[in-house]
């Protein structure tokens, strides 16, 4: 008897799941939930039906139920987590093609969480901007990373290193800022996101800079303002850098470096009156006032 009820309900289970298949494949969505619902009262509570359950309603752009009946899918089975992930991946593309940029970054990334180590190629980007528009800054600086190893040969990638090091600063790593911008100029050298990198990289050389100098790092701030010199010709930074190389070159006891610099700062600004060339005169006053020059 108990051998008859099991091969009754596998029988019940199985036509269940044929009819919701049939359904499924002829893309009749609606009819696909509804035989699902009906398998679920009946008592039929196999993976397959929450399979099907949930791509229904994702194809129905349904996307928040459906991933909760795939989630259902895969605890009933774990051996379903591919299928549950490149039917997401899949319909991810399709939103994609379709110009769907936010339903398809959502798609990609439940299949990333069902998946963890799913390869998402290029749309790893796609992902990233998500978690980047969210200020999820460890996620977005990790789909980034993804992104381009995986596909370095795009035009996103260059938007995804700026990114990435506006995500690097907000985690207060500024070495690995620093470096996505060092990156990407070295792969992508002109059109206004390297003049933005570079812009971005010179104020980071700066800060850097000043900070080196109230620890009392005088020489990597030397260095540090060098490259600043060497990578922007903004008037306003190139000033501040001359005026913070000078105190450090003199901090050092190098009266000669500093005085070129703060020099330099006041011919440069011939008939200016910023505080920086203010403050430039001022120190060549006192240098000349103590004899060094």
């Amino acid at each position: 008897m108990a051998a008859a009820l099991v091969i009754a309900g596998c029988s019940k289970e199985n036509r269940a799941l044929s009819k919701i298949e049939g359904a499924f494949e002829r893309e009749d969505y609606v009819e696909t939930v509804a035989l699902c619902r009906h398998a679920i009262r009946s008592g039929v509570d196999a993976a397959g039906v929450y399979y099907y359950y949930g791509a229904a309603l994702v194809s129905m752009e349904r996307d928040f139920e459906g991933f909760r009946r795939l989630d259902d899918a895969v605890r009933r089975d774990s051996d379903r987590t591919d299928e549950v992930a490149a039917f997401l991946f899949a319909q991810g593309e399709a939103a994609f093609r379709g110009g769907q940029q936010a339903r398809a970054a959502s798609r990609f990334r439940k299949a990333s969480e069902v998946v963890p180590s799913l390869d998402l190629g290029r749309y790893a980007y796609v992902v990233g901007d998500s978690f980047f528009e969210e200020r999820d800054h460890a996620r977005a600086a990790a789909l980034y990373e993804r992104a381009i190893a995986s596909c370095p040969d795009t035009a996103a990638a260059a938007r995804a290193y700026l990114n990435k090091a506006e995500c690097y600063s907000a985690l207060n790593d500024r070495k690995r800022a620093r470096e996505s911008l060092q990156d990407m100029l070295a792969r992508f050298r002109q059109g206004p996101l390297a003049v933005e990198a570079r812009w971005r990289l010179a104020n980071m050389l700066y800060e850097e800079a000043e900070r080196q100098f109230r620890l009392g790092n005088y020489e990597q701030t030397a260095s540090l303002t060098g490259r600043v010199l060497d990578s922007t010709n903004n008037p306003g930074l190139i000033q501040k850098s001359r005026f913070l190389r000078g105190e450090a070159f003199e901090a050092m006891g190098k009266f000669s470096e500093a005085y070129e610099q703060y020099r330099a700062i006041i011919e440069g600004e011939r008939g200016a009156s910023g505080r920086v060339v203010e403050r430039a005169r001022e120190k060549i006053a006192a240098f000349r006032e103590a004899g060094r020059y």
